[in-house]
């Protein structure tokens, strides 16, 4: 009996410690860490532009391999009436190369790799582009030498393929967990056109505020978040030509909060905020709308 009070005790301390580990599970930003083996995750997120005007969702599942290794898929859809399904398939897998665990504390290195495939693509072959930027937000751009700007990131039907790549190191310290991560990626052009590869770098913090004192099992969690992502992208390019102005520099800041049910339910609201950009766009220079996100997923194993 006394055996099997302290395996009890033991596999209480675990649940408790996963739980306090919750915070790690950024909204936007990726942890260097995975999902159980043979778990799944199923999320769906809804990211609204211009105060509701444009949006789009994104469906995802995601398995969890092997305690190391996790498979990423997600794509983007419209329920927008009037509008096309909206492109763009990316598959991921993240691998933890690295781990140093302590009671309340661990040190964490992955790695993940991923592609983008365009889907309902228009290749360009010419000089007029007509792009969806989101469901709704259709821009057109004529003899774009100089004038196509806005980098890849902020796009879902282009033709170009994305090939990325990022290190991710996360650090937990009991309720407080800190991520940084940087990338390359690469764009591969089906036709004419390509946009700019481009670096990317974040900083994202998680606190993990309720329950002040973990009781049980069952007891809903809530976590506050600030990331920060900052871009450089390099110039695009129409038939071995760099267009001049585009390219530049972006940082933007989001602030969120996620509550937790039962380890398996999640709710999560996050707004992103504009802090810098000195890219040019098809209206403005510099200027960038706000975002909010609002996320629902759910994990289970096999």
């Amino acid at each position: 009996m006394k055996i099997i009070k302290i395996l009890s005790f033991t596999a209480f301390l675990l649940i408790i410690s996963s739980r306090l580990f919750s915070q790690e599970l950024y909204i936007i930003s990726h942890p260097a860490a995975n999902l159980a083996k043979n778990r799944i995750e199923i999320r769906n997120n809804v990211l609204s532009y211009g105060g509701f005007k444009y949006f789009h969702n994104s469906f995802e599942v995601n398995y969890g391999i092997s305690g190391k290794l996790t498979a990423y898929n997600s794509v983007y859809y419209t329920t927008q009436t009037g509008y096309k399904f909206l492109g763009n398939y990316e598959g991921a897998l993240r691998y933890r190369f690295f781990t140093y665990d302590k009671q309340n504390y661990h040190l964490r290195a992955a790695w993940q790799g991923a592609f983008t495939i365009p889907i309902n693509s228009t290749p360009i072959v010419s000089d007029k582009v007509t792009y969806e930027l989101h469901p709704g937000h259709v821009v057109s751009f004529y003899n774009f030498a100089k004038d196509i700007t806005v980098p890849l990131v902020d796009f879902h039907t282009t033709d170009n393929m994305v090939l990325k790549n990022d290190i991710i190191l996360t650090n937990l310290i009991k309720r407080f967990s800190v991520t940084t991560e940087m990338g390359y990626n690469i764009a591969i052009p089906r036709s004419d056109f390509k946009f700019g590869n481009y670096f990317d770098w974040t900083l994202a913090m998680g606190y993990f505020a309720l329950p002040v004192h973990q009781k049980s099992y069952d007891e809903p969690t809530v976590n506050f978040y600030s990331e920060w992502k900052a871009y450089y992208y390099q110039k695009n390019n129409f038939q071995g030509a760099d267009v001049q102005n585009s390219g530049g520099f972006r940082l933007n800041t989001y602030v969120g909060v996620q509550a937790i049910l039962m380890s398996s339910l999640m709710a999560e609201v996050s707004y992103m905020i504009p802090v810098h950009s000195n890219e040019f766009t098809e209206e403005f220079v510099g200027k960038r709308p706000s975002q909010l996100l609002i996320s629902l997923r759910y994990l289970f194993f096999l």
